[in-house]
């Protein structure tokens, strides 16, 4: 039976293992963001993969970190200036190509839990919120991704329209309130950079009935302060290293 993402939260709270993400698939050995790395991610044992969603110029759904071309492509401007069918013809690295988030919903669904990064700063895309929502429903894949973003009114604006989608926000410094920033925007994550994070933030989140999944965990030094948080996702570009780390903490 193909488990939900939250149902994929629950037991790594129960159990005290954390969930380990793929950080834009496995980019520490494969170019991020392209359909081999996250096929690369799904093979090393991660239980999430996480990916960046932006629009095309006709409004199509493309998987790709920055608004710019020039550091993952050999294309150059921006993303939303170019069509899909342009987009595709650029090289993401090692003859990859960029792709559809469809290709990547398919790719992870019945296998790990997929979680997509809105990108609406600090360029927005009207509409991006609507066309996601449609596609998850359409592949049937609302139970097994997340949305996430930096962007909060995206968030509130996605637990509006789909109930049923977990959702994550995204921050990049230690708040006051961070529970309260959670529930403001309706979400059920909360997903901070690991050195913003401390044990009393993974408490308060705790207790407020949430779930922190934090981001980017990459050496020891990262390993060890989660070790300490105890957050319930950890990301990583590294998989195939940091994963074992991180589970033989779990089982101390």
């Amino acid at each position: 039976m193909t488990q939900s993402i939250r149902d994929r939260y629950e037991a790594a709270h129960d159990d005290g293992r954390p969930l380990i993400g793929g950080h834009r698939g496995n980019p520490a050995q494969h170019p991020e963001n392209t359909l081999r790395s996250f096929r690369s991610a799904i093979s090393a044992g991660c239980d999430l993969i996480e990916c960046d969603v932006h629009l095309s110029s006709d409004s199509r759904l493309v998987v790709i970190h920055d608004h710019t071309l020039e550091r993952t492509t050999n294309g150059k401007g921006l993303v939303r200036d170019h069509s899909a069918a342009e987009l595709r013809r650029l090289d993401a690295g090692e003859g990859e190509r960029i792709p559809l988030l469809q290709e990547v919903i398919e790719l992870a669904i019945g296998k790990v839990g997929l979680v997509i990064e809105i990108k609406q700063v600090p360029i927005q895309y009207p509409g991006l919120e609507e066309k996601l929502v449609a596609m998850l429903r359409q592949l049937g894949a609302v139970s097994e991704c997340a949305a996430v973003s930096f962007h909060h009114p995206s968030i509130r604006q996605l637990r509006e329209m789909e109930p049923k989608l977990q959702l994550g926000v995204l921050e990049g410094a230690r708040p006051i309130d961070p529970a309260r920033i959670m529930r403001e925007a309706g979400a059920d994550v909360y997903s901070p950079h690991w050195g913003a994070t401390d044990p009393q933030l993974v408490k308060e989140i705790h207790s407020a009935g949430g779930a922190v999944g934090v981001w980017t965990v990459d050496d020891e030094a990262a390993v060890a302060w989660c070790q300490l948080c105890r957050p319930d996702s950890i990301f990583t570009n590294r998989p195939l290293e940091i994963a074992p780390m991180l589970r033989s903490y779990a089982t101390a």
